[in-house]
């Protein structure tokens, strides 16, 4: 009953539990279960305590929403949500059907720090600039094509190319986002000394410094990941599909939103990998040198080897580096790093060639060099670039 999963929970995730609700009820016999949850979960004290004080507000709550307030909440759930998986539109709608009958609870709700997921859905950015978003909407511009971001161990001070320094107060509440535009890549060491190298049109949502059980960051894009190593806080990186959870490791993460399937590639150590923990799915583990497809289609994971690793994050040095791989498979990774239109009319068996691309500044210079490798041709028509044989 007493899951591991409940490690994981802040108060919103309790309050949408059955169990939980039910002990709160008394169905369940209150006192001994929440004696033995807290007992089982010491950790997570507070975040009980917050949801049966939200679970007593709503049960004890007067004001009813309006019609008018109940539709509004509805379709800005429907809104935020249209986008991502099925299922977790499912987690969210239960949250919202439970604001709506809420009075005074309304306060813990809606007032209180969204959980990381909850803050990446409602803030988009547009990966037109690069910049450092903090906590208080200050925003830093970063003009380079390469950028390194560090932060100190307290989450207060931070640098942007070892140069500009600045600090943020109250890191306790709120989140940073680093967000590198189509073209252009960045390194960021955070607070425990993770490192994380970000791709082209990539963003990463996390905390200035990290507090609780966890260690938890959102990756929407691309993303290779050098954890530091703490068993006592497990790390976890988010995205709008699954998790991944870090057991002090490298590995790569990639998860565009427009593309149909997501992919993780294991160099060093161990990682899990959980899309569906609602309905408490089975965890997939990986081992080095291998590769997990998540088919947003298909909802699961295939886990296949690979026998070069070291290639998915050739693009950490600015190399788009290939083995044997189709040229029209190849054509789409240029057009995605630079998000730019390429159409690839290649007639008969397509051809596999090996080599590497440098990542220039002008798109152009790279379509050229792509042209040469796969014995192909291109031309610019209107604003897409067309390969022909």
């Amino acid at each position: 009953m007493f899951t591991k999963l409940y490690r994981t929970y802040n108060a919103e995730d309790f309050v949408l539990d059955e169990n939980f609700r039910r002990s709160i009820e008394g169905k369940l016999g209150s006192n001994k279960y929440l004696e033995k949850l807290i007992d089982k979960h010491p950790g997570k004290t507070q975040e009980i305590e917050m949801a049966i004080k939200m679970l007593q507000e709503l049960k004890t709550g007067k004001y009813i929403h309006s019609t008018e307030k109940k539709q509004e909440l509805w379709g800005r759930i429907i809104f935020e949500q249209k986008r991502q998986l099925r299922l977790q539109f499912y987690r969210y709608a239960a949250a919202g059907l439970l604001l709506l009958g809420i009075g005074s609870a309304s306060f813990y709700l809606v007032n209180k720090q969204p959980s990381l997921e909850n803050f990446a859905a409602s803030n988009k950015v547009s990966f037109k600039n690069a910049e450092l978003i903090l906590a208080d909407g200050k925003k830093i511009g970063i003009s380079s094509k390469e950028s390194k971001v560090r932060y100190t161990a307290d989450g207060n001070g931070v640098s942007v190319n070892d140069s500009a320094s600045m600090g943020q107060v109250n890191t306790d509440n709120g989140f940073n986002q680093l967000v590198v535009p189509f073209g252009k890549r960045s390194t960021i060491i955070l607070s425990d000394g993770t490192k994380v190298w970000l791709n082209s049109g990539s963003r990463l949502v996390y905390t200035p410094v990290f507090r609780g059980n966890t260690r938890d960051v959102y990756l929407e894009g691309e993303g290779y990941f050098e954890v530091t190593k703490n068993a006592e806080k497990p790390f976890f990186v988010r995205t709008d599909a699954f998790k991944v959870k870090v057991y002090g490791t490298k590995f790569n993460v990639q998860a565009y939103k427009n593309d149909a399937d997501y992919n993780t590639v294991l160099l060093e150590g161990k990682v899990s990998l959980n899309f569906n923990e609602r309905l408490r799915s089975k965890e997939v583990f990986m081992t080095p040198n291998q590769k997990a497809s998540f088919s947003i289609e298909e909802n699961g994971f295939e886990v296949t080897h690979v026998d070069k690793a070291e290639n998915y994050i050739a693009w950490i040095d600015g190399y788009l580096t290939f083995d044997n791989e189709e040229v029209p498979n190849l054509i789409r990774r240029v057009s995605h790093y630079y998000n730019i239109p390429i159409e690839a009319k290649l007639g008969g068996i397509p051809v596999k060639i090996s080599g590497k691309l440098d990542l220039k500044d002008d798109p152009e210079r790279v379509l050229t060099a792509l042209a040469v490798i796969s014995k192909t041709r291109y031309m610019k028509q209107e604003n897409k670039y067309l390969f022909y044989e």
